[in-house]
């Protein structure tokens, strides 16, 4: 089934072109701004704020929007197994299109999204063309799994 119509597709590619960052020249600005910057942080503070983990801040999401656990690995087609993994293994490190699938199955904001990326250790990244595909459906609130797997797959990259 085609879930990509010719206009979106269109779309999609001016996005990416849009927001697609060489990651040689992401490098060099980052290394620039680090070593050009100068900032003191209060450690215990900051990691007394970051101490949630990963599962914690999925399920405090989930409970937050009322959602069925169910339906969201159902929509984000994520197996029962994996969900179920993900929630009775404390240390479970999940991969980042796994976040992305939770993410489309929760219909997560951006910056929803970017919330649960970072708690796993992951960001969107501009330098990544399949993140800007995903976030692409993301802002546009298209939480079809099957449309985004599609876009992928027409880019050559591996589906959620």
């Amino acid at each position: 089934m085609k879930y990509l119509s010719n206009e979106l597709l269109l779309d999609l590619d001016s996005f990416i072109q849009k927001f697609y960052r060489d990651p040689r020249i992401e490098e060099k600005i980052l290394f620039q701004t680090v070593n050009s910057s100068c900032c003191s942080i209060d450690l215990d503070a900051y990691l007394e704020q970051k101490s949630k983990s990963f599962q914690d801040k999925l399920f405090e999401m989930m409970r937050e929007k009322n959602l069925d656990e169910v339906k969201v690995y159902k929509k984000g087609n994520i197996s029962r197994q994996l969900f179920s993994k993900i929630k009775s293994e404390k240390d479970y490190h999940p991969a980042k299109n796994t976040i992305f699938s939770l993410a489309i199955g929760m219909e997560l904001s951006i910056s929803e999204t970017s919330e649960l990326l970072e708690k796993a250790g992951y960001s969107f990244s501009s330098a990544i063309k399949s993140d800007l595909l995903i976030k692409y459906f993301i802002s546009n609130k298209n939480y079809n799994i099957f449309a985004i797997n599609e876009a992928l797959d027409k880019y050559g990259f591996s589906p959620l």
